[in-house]
């Protein structure tokens, strides 16, 4: 299938080779500076770029694929789908949850298929962990914890778009990578977080901009930062499960180390990015692993894209995350920030 694909960073990057391998054909590229746009399709061979969506949106391809900051998905979403395109973006899906409602709507109201990277979902082992909870093998689930923890915003480090609020909205932490964890706890078990209890932090709230890096002392332009470095969350659960979330851009030594662990009546399951190849048991005693074939983080991608593309083509698939997945996982991180602000308990609004 022809695709479009909208935006032209490292993850457009991750997009064009999974797609590739794949075997579809990107042949239009959208990027607010048409240079830039220009500059990545000469570079990966793509016949055409543009700084206009509605342009690409007049070819024949079939899929769009949205790889730009938060901020900009609602109107490229809304756009691809009123020219009948697919949409796969990147997430979150939106950082307002009344905009991630109207894109939920409309995806329901549409006969075209949706759906939202979080890729995470599809690392074998996990795949395998949804299956096995929701069969009973651990009996019903009592405890829900886990973390996510990076080192990329414990500064020194690069500037990018994440520190421009015009672009990244009132979320960091939250919703770059607790997105991961809240999608992956619903795709283990399809139990929904009802209420929330958040503590925030953010320890570097000026930080100084020179030659490409932001520090946490001068010399440089001194830049204002609003959205937090972590967040440490308790949890409610619908079927009265409780849990803890720890989510940390600032956890040095950290790369991409999310975790989750679910207790139930009858064993726990514990799963590592550190280790993605193995699933951890403890039933009843100490933990054994059960193997699995090493997965690459960039496989995931190829993986839930083959499925999104299995649904294009009425074909059989595994679940892949929906727009109404992406709006109730906007709803939690709204929430937390929410709690984190306020300082008290704020439930998870429902559909």
């Amino acid at each position: 299938m022809d695709v479009i694909l909208v935006g032209h960073g490292l993850i457009a990057q991750t997009h064009l080779s999974a797609l590739r391998a794949l075997g579809h054909t990107v042949t239009w590229v959208v990027g607010r500076h048409a240079e830039k746009a220009a500059a990545f399709a000469a570079a990966n061979g793509i016949p055409h770029a543009t700084a206009s969506l509605a342009e690409a949106l007049q070819s024949d391809a079939g899929a769009v694929h949205i790889c730009t900051p938060p901020t900009q998905h609602f109107a490229a979403i809304q756009s691809s789908l009123a020219a009948g395109k697919h949409v796969l973006t990147e997430k979150p899906l939106c950082i307002s949850t009344d905009e991630a409602e109207t894109l939920a709507a409309l995806a329901l109201g549409s006969d075209r298929v949706t759906a939202v990277n979080c890729n995470v979902r599809f690392y074998p082992a996990n795949r395998a962990a949804a299956e096995q909870i929701r069969s009973g093998a651990i009996g019903q689930p009592l405890l829900i914890a886990g973390s996510y923890l990076q080192k990329f915003h414990a500064p020194p480090h690069g500037d990018g778009w994440r520190f421009d609020p015009a672009l990244s909205g009132n979320q960091r932490a939250i919703g770059e990578i607790g997105t991961h964890w809240i999608d992956l706890s619903y795709a283990w078990t399809g139990l929904k977080i009802t209420a929330v209890s958040a503590a925030l932090g953010n320890w570097y709230p000026v930080r100084y901009r020179k030659d490409g890096v932001l520090s946490a002392v001068p010399p440089g332009e001194p830049v204002r930062v609003e959205t937090e470095d972590a967040a440490a969350v308790t949890l409610r659960f619908e079927n009265g499960a409780i849990g803890t979330l720890l989510l940390s851009e600032v956890s040095r030594g950290h790369g991409n180390d999310l975790s989750l662990e679910i207790a139930g009546t009858d064993g726990t399951l514990r799963w590592e990015e550190s280790a993605a190849d193995a699933l951890l048991h403890g039933m009843p005693g100490a933990f054994q692993s059960e193997p699995f074939a090493a997965a690459p983080r960039e496989q995931t991608f190829t993986a839930l894209f083959s499925a999104f593309y299995a649904a294009v083509e009425g074909r059989p698939h595994p679940a892949f995350p929906t727009f109404a997945d992406a709006l109730y996982v906007a709803r939690v991180c709204d929430a937390i920030r929410q709690s984190g602000e306020t300082g008290l308990w704020v439930p998870v609004a429902e559909n």
